[in-house]
């Protein structure tokens, strides 16, 4: 995260480079606990799989046996040996943001019967409610940068699996829980589990660092009931038509979506694809933005992005590839006037496919040029901006998943490109791929923000304690305070570019040639910020003309 500059006109600026191999490194980002929806989330590896999908192929899950247990209840959490467990994790692994916690489940239905009342059963969520908070709130205390993620539940499926069994319906492993339950109908058991939903949800609302993705009808929608219903109330309801987030209460989460152990079904856990759905929907509404870094920045959208080919053809939709006997090249925009810092330390471009005809044409690489500015006369997607002179060009390395609709790669940007990042002007992007001469991809665009295009920045760390070693490596700005001209001494230390910032962060003079000297003779007479992009990372020093 950004530090403040302090007044010293010396300063080193730290950077992690993009590898020219497009390597990544993974990193634990997501703490797995729970009872079993926990572990066959864990054995599924269902976090590292969504979240890839999503582009965030750096980032991983990391459980145990002690974390993540069958049967486990909100007081086995507040117990030392799982505690102590907790407590090793966070601190050993400071790069997790999230604790991703499925607990509750088993202690309301296991405890809960349609024979009692409704103040008896309130009391019982209360109860369990009061748990879970007394383990969120020591999750917190050990780590009070992270956020916890309460993981909720879809309905159940008691009575349709285990009445499928039929004629062997009580030696079905979930027939004892069923009848200690006293045989409830789907609407009696979501009906509980809703309102011990509602209840944590609204926790949720007001407890900072705690959330919840509350849709117990999500695999209703996600799969259907395209086959009547064998029990009460029976009927048929099409994919995607249950409403979302709580579906219909009276009915079942659908018997395909839970686990298939080939002799029967669960009544409770999902299938591996159930289990992504869930996740699927915990990433579009919490983990996808959450994960990204310092600041995250939407598309502009409407005429500011779309796409451009060859042959002078502009379209809306935001393809790469060949259409026809066209090249298209995607064109997209992003305002970076609202940026938090001049100063980036790596920039990465987040797009969700939308289609896929012929070949694919996004490899590991893709082409890619940008505009500080305006690719032609403005920012509106137009015919001549593939002719106009970019800023930089080369080609960002792809991450995440690029194998189906729906799914998300990351562009990682070339160093290169990050001193022309800058909240003087918003910033285009030009996306091209022509080694593929049948096949056309396209993107999402930012109708809607949850699956628009990002463009995702890290910035720089200021560290203004600097080794003898560094700051002899450091390249060297005379005179200070100047008249006009300056003379960089690189020191050894190849300068690549350098970028002039006034006092509001303004990039006022940008130098990608001849680096060894810059003139401000032509800038106003004030205190400006160099940051110089440099073989080991960025230099930021800061110099006065007068």
């Amino acid at each position: 995260m950004l530090r403040n500059l302090s007044s010293a006109f010396v300063f080193v600026l730290f950077t992690s480079l993009v590898s020219a191999q497009c390597a990544e490194n993974a990193t634990n980002k997501v703490l797995l606990v729970g009872d079993s929806w926990a572990f066959f989330m864990g054995v599924d590896q269902t976090l590292n799989t969504v979240l890839e999908r999503w582009g965030h192929s750096d980032a991983r899950f990391v459980t145990n046996l002690v974390l993540a247990e069958n049967g486990a209840q909100t007081d086995d959490f507040l117990e030392a040996d799982k505690q102590t467990e907790i407590t090793n994790q966070l601190l050993d692994n400071p790069s997790i943001k999230v604790v991703h916690l499925s607990i509750g489940g088993n202690d309301v239905l296991g405890d809960w019967n349609i024979d009692m009342t409704a103040e008896a059963t309130d009391s019982l969520e209360a109860s369990v409610s009061e748990r879970l908070q007394q383990v969120i709130a020591f999750i917190l205390d050990v780590r009070p940068d992270v956020h916890v993620l309460w993981s909720g539940y879809m309905y159940p499926n008691f009575e349709e699996v285990i009445e499928s069994a039929a004629p062997l319906q009580t030696l079905h492993p979930f027939y004892g829980t069923w009848e200690d339950m006293g045989f409830p109908s789907f609407a009696q058991i979501n009906a509980v589990q809703n309102n011990f939903s509602a209840g944590i949800e609204a926790y949720a609302d007001t407890t900072p660092r705690v959330h919840f993705v509350n849709a117990p009808g999500l695999l209703q929608y996600t799969y259907g009931q395209a086959d009547p219903l064998g029990v009460p109330p029976g009927g048929t309801y099409a994919q995607f038509t249950a409403p979302l987030p709580i579906g219909f209460p009276e009915y079942p989460t659908p018997m395909d979506a839970m686990r298939d152990y080939g002799i029967t079904r669960d009544c409770f856990h999902l299938s591996p694809r159930g289990y992504r759905d869930m996740i699927d929907l915990h990433t579009r509404k919490f983990y996808h933005k959450f994960l990204m870094n310092d600041q995250y920045i939407l598309s502009s959208g409407g005429l500011n992005d779309g796409s451009v080919s060859d042959a002078g053809t502009v379209s809306p939709l935001l393809q790469v590839g060949t259409v026809g006997a066209e090249q298209f090249s995607s064109i997209i925009t992003f305002n970076t006037t609202a940026m938090e810092s001049p100063v980036i330390e790596s920039a990465s471009i987040f797009l969700r496919r939308t289609s896929l005809s012929g070949m694919n044409p996004i490899g590991s690489t893709v082409s890619i040029s940008m505009k500080n500015g305006a690719f032609g006369a403005t920012l509106n997607v137009e015919a001549n901006d593939l002719t106009d002179t970019p800023d930089a060009m080369g080609t960002a390395c792809r991450f995440g998943a690029n194998d189906g609709d729906g799914r998300w790669i990351r562009l990682d940007l070339p160093e290169e490109f990050l001193p022309f990042i800058t909240p003087a002007n918003a910033t285009q992007f030009i996306l091209s791929a022509t080694e593929i001469t049948d096949g056309v991809i396209t993107f999402t665009d930012a109708t809607d923000p949850e699956l628009a295009p990002v463009l995702n920045l890290t910035f720089g760390e200021v560290n203004t304690s600097i080794t003898t070693d560094q700051l002899e490596a450091t390249p060297r700005i005379y005179p200070n305070p100047t008249d006009g001209p300056l003379t960089i001494a690189a020191n050894g230390n190849k300068v690549r570019s350098i970028r002039v910032l006034d006092a509001l962060g303004r990039n006022v003079l940008t130098l990608t040639t001849n680096v060894g000297s810059v003139d401000l003779s032509g800038l106003p007479n004030g205190s400006y910020i160099l940051v110089l992009s440099t073989e080991n990372g960025n230099e930021v020093q800061r110099v006065v003309k007068w």
